[in-house]
């Protein structure tokens, strides 16, 4: 009983230690939130119509998707290893490339996935399609203000982890100890749902 309110009472602490680090990056010159609405205002102008910027804000959220699920790997691995945190964020940041040409194929065979409906003749990604399945109804739709909720979303939850693994953790190596996955789950829900509040201000 006592062990479970423990467990329980450094959860809290976790989501309140991670609450405070997303709210002080907020307040940086280049925070998060408002990088990804800079992104978002590059987008748009530099599309030639309401068709192209509705296809490459699927394809920019569906890339920007995968990159925060290999961002939460790397938090997992960090949390397992903690004694190899610092040598974990140098060997990410060395294979960026390489991780970038990943998501890119993944990305092009997700969205061909979501643009037929959820036909598949057979792809690399085929067995995390079910990821993606759920955007079909939104894109058969035209929805534009669930994609610009899903950009805005996941570019900032992409910046904020980028900050974290990259600024935060090297420069405080206690921090590891926040990089549970039940935490990290709970700071991108956190950070995805102020950025999608902030979104719909547009």
């Amino acid at each position: 009983m006592f062990s479970k309110f423990k467990q329980k009472s450094q959860f809290d602490l976790g989501k309140q230690e991670l609450a405070k680090v997303f709210f002080e990056l907020e307040e940086f010159e280049d925070a998060p939130l408002k990088m990804a609405l800079a992104s978002y205002e590059n987008l748009k102008a530099g599309t030639k119509s309401t068709e192209d910027f509705f296809y490459y804000l699927i394809e920019d959220s569906i890339f920007t998707s995968l990159y925060a699920t290999f961002y939460e790997r790397i938090f997992m691995a960090i949390n397992q290893h903690p004694e190899r945190a610092l040598e974990l964020v140098e060997s990410f940041s060395a294979d960026a490339d390489e991780r970038e040409q990943v998501i890119a194929t993944q990305t092009q065979q997700h969205l061909a996935f979501v643009e037929n409906y959820g036909m598949c003749s057979g792809c690399g990604s085929c067995e995390y399609h079910q990821d993606v399945a759920e955007l079909i109804v939104y894109y058969q739709k035209g929805d534009i203000d669930f994609f610009t909720e899903l950009y805005i979303g996941m570019q900032t939850i992409q910046f904020a982890m980028e900050y974290f693994l990259y600024d935060y953790i090297p420069s405080d190596p206690k921090l590891v100890k926040l990089t549970a996955p039940s935490l990290m789950q709970n700071w991108r829900e956190l950070i995805y749902n102020y950025a999608k509040l902030k979104a719909r201000e547009l």
